[in-house]
């Protein structure tokens, strides 16, 4: 004779009792339910593989001129499918574009990413003290950051191009950081101005907190999805700035290659050899919708009036 299995203990309730997850579980659950979401960290993922793993990826240097018995000096060859020749064609210079986009890709997450930190670095700084601080200091602030919004950036880079004669990837994304600060400032700050009057924050000023330690450890982890939300499509904005800049050769220097530049080459030819521009286009096209469906996805996430 079998034993009766032994039945679970009713709760209070009278309902099973369910089982409580962190506030990053729950984020997680919701983000993996997002297949969009989903689909651009695998975008975002291969993209950054592709960018470090380039110099290994590369069938052919993309700063070389094959121009030899296989390609005509100063027309680009068509797209012959095979990895280690020409795979998808050359430029007028007898260069491989299947290298020059695996290596643009380097420079278009170099600079998306660096640009970025550079930004979330003085734009989280600037509004944590301009919300916490109030009064006069954040009126001040506030205008200074009015006018870095009104700031044309094309002309500042313009401007610096002529006066640096040695520009590097990093003279760009320092541009772009240093200029792109003004719009995570203005969320930080408002986010801070609802959170200083919050009892966490009471309380650790009740005991003495120093005003860092208040900012950084109390404040700032708990404003910090806004933030991430807001850097991971700035990377997207970065990357499209950075290859307008290079399309308008004010970007990155030669002889590096970048989509943009890509793109600015391939225009003489894009009625007889089009795949010049496609090329590059749809590298930006791919790159900028992988960041912008993650920063989707990862606002709805954290987001904790959300339903699961």
């Amino acid at each position: 004779m079998s034993l009766p299995l032994a039945n679970p203990e009713p709760t209070q309730s009278g309902f099973p009792e369910e089982k409580i997850r962190t506030p990053f579980q729950t984020a997680v659950r919701r983000f993996l339910k997002n297949k969009l979401a989903v689909f651009g960290l695998i975008l975002v993922i291969i993209m950054v593989v592709v960018a470090l793993l380039a110099p290994m990826i590369a069938p052919m240097s993309p700063y070389t001129s094959y121009a030899d018995g296989t390609t005509i000096q100063g027309l680009p060859l068509n797209p012959t499918w095979v990895w280690h020749h020409f795979f998808l064609g050359t430029d007028s210079s007898g260069r491989d574009e299947m290298s020059q986009l695996l290596y643009g890709t380097r420079v278009s997450m170099e600079v998306g990413f660096m640009a970025t930190v550079i930004t979330l670095l003085i734009g989280v700084v600037i509004g944590l003290i301009s919300g916490y601080l109030g009064g006069m200091w954040d009126n001040i602030i506030m205008r200074i950051t009015d006018v870095v919004l009104a700031f044309p950036l094309f002309l500042f880079v313009i401007l610096l191009r002529s006066v640096v004669t040695h520009p590097t990837v990093a003279t760009v994304y320092t541009v772009i950081g240093v200029l792109g600060w003004a719009g995570i400032a203005r969320i930080t700050r408002g986010q801070t101005l609802a959170a200083r009057r919050l009892e966490y924050v009471e309380s650790a000023r009740s005991i003495g907190a120093r005003v860092p330690s208040i900012l950084f450890k109390h404040i700032f982890p708990n404003i910090m999805g806004p933030v991430v939300v807001y850097g991971t499509l700035l990377i997207a904005n970065n990357i499209l700035l950075e290859s307008a800049l290079s399309f308008l050769s004010i970007g990155v220097p030669d002889p590096i290659v970048s989509w943009g530049k890509m793109i600015n080459l391939g225009l003489s030819w894009y009625q007889t050899d089009p795949w010049l521009i496609v090329w590059p286009g749809i590298a930006i096209a791919l790159a900028t919708l992988g960041f912008n469906l993650l920063g989707d996805g990862l606002s709805d996430a954290l987001n904790p009036r959300a339903n699961e």
